[in-house]
């Protein structure tokens, strides 16, 4: 199991997906629920003195999830990128991209150990059904390639230096033995490097050009490579790289334990890149969250939820130790625990051999209070390649309807009940039609 460990510093962060749309070859028209977007590159966040700050994070619309990679700080010609921070090794501004997201890739899935399990199963006897929305971030380990960049040098000559050598989805560990954990230290260090060689060659004439050694992940391997950075007209060095160093967005808690173990989302959260790999991060948390808007659902155009997630010490709710394909799962605080404790109810776990098409509910918070919606089990395949749609649902209740058209981005992990048991968790949506969906049953997200 990858731990997750250290602690938010940063107060202006990429822009980054939280959770992407699912799009396979066999289902076109069918959507991951979570999709969260922060926008403090655009300047959305706000200030709290006793919280500590918040950040606005959204569900997107559209077939396939989009990323707003970093803009660099001083880059040129940049396109919807906003005015961001440097990403160390820029270039020419933000783009925005279209990413098809899935998560079957290699799950990190924890190690935690429960006695109490049901046969040929490894659920736990019972939980508590949450349901409640919550603001997750994420810090990765080592600094996220985005992608690969052309650069203008002080001459106006267009160079790719890292061209070949990284790609999407390595994460950057070191330049030289200096061992990066963020954006600015990853600039800092090329920059440092960069900055000493030029003073040890200022007086000689030959045209050799210094190159940098990054080490990096890529699949969980070590690999490293050499890179000459270019100088811009700035006068910095630049790899032509877009970096990101965290993800932030909306989620929503399904389940925990007596003791605080929770699991949310009934799916991995992606690294927002075009690799589709899980991201593979350092630290994680659950933070407290306003719901700001609900953009109804419509044939064609998903839904969302739009909210401010406020970080802070006084907002904090849990701590993330592991993201897997089949969801997130951590340690609820103490007083979190207590507090939910106090209001949600205890359910009994169901195997897959107690679920049964018909009528079910499913718990959430959008309308600003915790309530159940009727939904109907359409149908149930207990052999299913992909996890996250072991069920098929379709939303009944008039109530979710008028107020979100259905099932809308951000509303993963719903948790679903039916005869009295917990028995999975919302997982996707119909793009052709919000109303229907698929999830996850609980069997396997325990």
């Amino acid at each position: 199991m990858r731990k997750f460990f250290g602690k938010f510093v940063s107060v202006t962060l990429a822009a980054a997906v939280i959770a992407m749309f699912a799009l396979s070859s066999d289902d076109k028209w069918c959507s991951r629920v979570d999709k969260a977007f922060d926008e403090s590159v655009l300047g959305s966040f706000l200030n709290e003195s006793k919280a500590g700050y918040g950040r606005y994070a959204t569900g997107l619309p559209g077939q396939a999830a989009s990323v707003l990679a970093d803009s660099g700080e001083n880059g040129e010609n940049g396109e919807n990128g906003g005015n961001g921070e440097n990403s160390g090794n820029g270039g020419n501004g933000g783009t925005e991209q279209d990413i098809g997201q899935t998560a079957d890739t290699a799950s990190t899935h924890r190690d935690y150990e429960e006695t109490d399990k049901i046969s040929d199963g490894i659920s736990v006897e019972g939980v508590y059904a949450c349901g409640r929305l919550t603001g997750i971030y994420e810090q990765t380990e080592g600094v996220l390639v985005v992608n690969t960049t052309e650069v203008t040098d002080e001459d106006g000559k267009k160079v790719n230096p890292a061209d070949k050598k990284v790609q999407c989805g390595d994460y950057i560990l070191s330049v030289n033995g200096r061992t990066v954990a963020d954006k600015e230290e990853l600039s800092e260090a090329v920059n440092d490097i960069m900055k000493e060689y030029d003073e040890r060659h200022e007086d000689e004439s030959n045209e050799d050009k210094s190159t940098v050694n990054i080490k990096f992940l890529r699949g969980g391997e070590k690999m490293s490579a050499d890179i000459t950075p270019v100088r811009m007209d700035d006068g910095r060095y630049y790899m032509g790289i877009w970096v990101k160093d965290d993800l932030a967005g909306i989620g929503t808690i399904t389940y925990y334990t007596m003791d605080g173990r929770f699991g949310a989302l009934g799916h991995g959260i992606g690294d927002g890149t075009q690799s589709g790999n899980l991201l593979y991060a350092n630290s994680g948390d659950l933070y407290s969250m306003k719901l700001t808007k609900i953009k109804k659902g419509k044939a064609g155009a998903p839904g969302e939820i739009g909210g401010v997630v406020y970080f802070g010490k006084k907002s904090h709710i849990g701590t993330l130790d592991c993201n897997s394909n089949l969801g997130i799962y951590g340690q609820l605080d103490s007083d979190e625990l207590s507090e939910y404790a106090a209001e949600d109810t205890y359910y009994p776990v169901a195997g897959k051999d107690e679920i049964h098409t018909g009528s079910a509910q499913m718990i959430s918070e959008l309308s600003g209070k915790l309530e159940k919606y009727n939904l109907e089990i359409t149908n149930i395949d207990k052999k299913a390649t992909d996890t996250n749609k072991g069920m098929e649902l379709k939303v009944t209740d008039d109530r979710l309807i008028e107020l979100s058209g259905g099932i809308v981005q951000g509303t993963s992990g719903s948790p679903i009940i039916q005869d009295g048991k917990i028995i999975g968790a919302v997982t996707h949506v119909f793009v052709d039609d919000p109303t229907g969906g698929y999830g996850i049953c609980i069997d396997e997200m325990l």
